[in-house]
């Protein structure tokens, strides 16, 4: 099995938006990358669940949406996980090359808070 190379991963300080169809919720942002986005949350979506994303940026004209597959979640669980972050691994999917721009903005914005 060929190994994916792991994108360099910028904890930012922002709430994200996800809808998976049935129902919107929202979250903050853990840590994420060019290539998608860790998202906290005491009930994360099953693996394989499409999402769409928008992260709550300050700015209106930082809007922008994304389309997402959940690749990995992370349960709550206190007894055997008390220093696991609860919460989803989201990987991009379709990104425009405007949204990679957005994408971009926002990483570099978490590069200048670190």
């Amino acid at each position: 099995m060929a190994s994916v190379e792991r994108k360099p991963r910028f904890q930012l300080k922002l709430q994200i938006v996800y809808d998976d169809g049935q129902s919107f919720m929202s979250g903050p942002v853990a840590d994420m990358s060019e290539s998608g986005v860790f998202i906290e949350t005491v009930m994360p979506l099953e693996p394989n669940t499409v999402v769409r994303l928008v992260p709550l940026v300050a700015d209106e004209d930082g809007m922008f949406e994304l389309e997402g597959v959940v690749v990995r979640k992370a349960e709550y669980d206190l007894d055997n996980h008390f220093d696991r972050t609860p919460g989803m691994a989201v990987r991009f999917t379709d990104v425009s090359p405007d949204q990679r721009l957005a994408i971009d903005k926002l990483l570099v914005r978490g590069r200048l808070l670190a």
